[in-house]
C-alpha cells in the first residue's frame, strides 16, 4: 500500500510550548518519520479542554508530568496523511478520530496520554500534523455521517462523550435503569448525561450550576431529573430519594473538589446490588464501607475507555443512536487558529460546562 509519505512537507507548524513559564510560539517542527505501526494525521478539530492553561502555561499548577518542549493537544479528529506498509484497511484521506491514550501492548490497564511530553509519545494535536500509533486512528464512516447531516465539527464532540461511555459500559448500564451522575454540569459529567440517555437510561443529574441543570433537563423531558448539590450528605440523600431507586452512580468529581458530600450521598443512594462508577480525580475520600458490604454494591474505577468501547461509540454516532449538534444540546462556542491560543484558552476556561466546546483548527483548509 502506498504511504504517500513522500508528499508530506519536511516541516509543519505547531503550537510549541517551550515550558509552562513562557508563552507558546508557532514553530516549524520536523515532520516525523513514518514507521511501521504508525500513521500520520492532519488534525481538523482538536478540543481545548477547560484546564489547558493550567497545564501548558501559568507554571503548570496542576503538576502534570509534562516533558517540555512539546506541541500541546490531546485529542481530535483528522484525515489520514500517510499510512505505513503494514496498515490494513486505513488509507490516505480517511476521516479518523484520534485516540489520545497509549495502551500498553503487553499490558492491560495502564494508559499514558499523548502530547503530555511522555517519552512514548510524539507532539500533540495542536499542530498541522501528528504521528500516532496505527491502532489509535479510529476510522469513521464519513458517508454515514453525511447521511445523517452530522458535520465534522459535531463529530469532534466525540472527545467529551467517549470517557463517560467507557465508564458506563464498565458498570454494564442497561436500558431502563436509572443512573445518578454528579457533578453533571461540567464537560464530562454533562456528556455522561447525553451518553446515558442514548443507552436508554433514565438520568438524575446533580450539580451546582442551576442554568446548566435546566439545559440538561430539557434534553429528554420525563427522563432527566435534576438536583442542586446542597453540600450536605443528608440533604442530598433525601433529594435523590425523591427520584430513586438508583441503579448506577457515576462520579466525576474534579481534583479541586473540597466538599465531597455528594460522593457519599451517591453511594448511599444506590439500591442493593447496584453499581458505582468512579471516573473523577479526587485526592482522598472516606468510603462508606458498611454501605458497600451490606448493600452488595459493585465499585468500578475507570480511567477513560478501551479501544473497543471507542469503536462502539463511533457506531452509535454513525447510526444516529446518539445525537450530535446544537439541536441535541451540544454547541461549539469557538473555533480558533493556532496563533489565537490566548483568547482560545480564555474562552475554553469560561465555557467549561456541559454541552460546550472550543476547538483549535490547525488545518483551516480541511474545515
Amino acid at each position: 500500500m502506498s504511504s504517500n509519505a513522500a508528499q508530506l512537507p519536511s516541516t509543519y507548524k505547531g503550537l510549541l510550548f517551550a515550558s509552562a513559564s513562557v508563552p507558546p510560539t508557532i514553530t516549524p517542527i520536523p515532520t516525523p518519520k513514518l514507521e511501521h505501526g504508525t500513521v500520520i494525521i492532519r488534525p481538523i478539530y482538536s478540543w481545548i479542554f477547560n484546564y489547558a492553561a493550567d497545564i501548558y502555561t501559568n507554571g503548570n499548577p496542576r503538576n502534570y508530568p509534562i516533558q517540555f518542549p512539546v506541541v500541546g493537544g490531546l485529542n481530535g479528529i483528522g484525515r489520514v496523511a500517510a499510512v505505513p506498509p503494514d496498515a490494513g484497511s486505513l488509507k490516505v484521506g480517511d476521516l479518523v478520530v484520534i485516540d489520545p491514550f497509549l495502551k500498553q501492548r503487553d499490558g492491560v490497564h495502564t494508559v499514558n496520554a499523548m502530547a503530555l511530553g511522555m517519552a512514548e509519545a510524539d507532539h500533540g494535536t495542536w499542530g498541522e500534523l501528528i504521528r500516532i500509533p496505527l491502532e489509535n486512528a479510529l476510522r469513521v464512516d464519513e458517508a454515514a455521517l453525511q447521511k445523517r447531516n452530522i458535520s465534522l465539527k459535531d463529530l469532534a464532540f466525540f472527545s467529551q462523550l467517549v470517557p463517560p461511555y467507557g465508564g458506563l459500559r464498565d458498570v454494564a448500564l442497561t436500558a431502563g435503569e436509572t443512573v445518578l451522575i454528579a457533578p453533571a454540569t461540567g464537560n464530562f459529567g454533562g456528556a455522561a448525561v447525553h451518553v446515558a440517555l442514548a443507552m436508554g437510561a433514565r438520568v438524575i443529574a446533580m450539580g451546582r450550576n442551576e442554568a446548566i441543570l435546566a439545559e440538561l433537563k430539557v434534553l429528554a423531558p420525563g427522563r432527566v431529573d435534576t438536583i442542586v448539590l446542597s453540600g450536605s450528605v443528608e440533604a442530598d440523600v433525601a433529594n435523590i430519594a425523591r427520584y430513586g431507586p438508583v441503579d448506577v452512580f457515576q462520579d466525576w468529581s474534579p481534583p479541586m473538589a473540597t466538599n465531597k458530600a455528594h460522593i457519599r450521598a451517591g453511594i448511599l443512594s444506590v439500591r442493593p446490588g447496584g453499581r458505582v462508577s468512579f471516573m473523577g480525580n479526587v485526592k482522598d475520600f472516606e468510603i462508606p464501607y458498611g454501605a458497600l458490604v451490606y448493600g452488595g454494591l459493585s465499585v468500578k474505577g475507570t480511567l477513560m475507555y478501551t479501544r473497543d468501547q471507542a469503536l462502539d461509540l463511533i457506531k452509535l454516532i454513525e447510526t444516529g443512536t446518539i445525537k450530535l449538534g446544537p439541536e441535541a444540546g451540544l454547541a461549539t462556542n469557538g473555533v480558533f487558529k493556532l496563533d489565537e491560543w490566548e483568547v482560545a484558552f480564555e474562552l475554553a476556561a469560561k465555557e467549561a460546562g456541559a454541552g460546550r466546546a472550543v476547538y483549535f483548527a490547525p488545518n483551516q483548509d480541511l474545515i
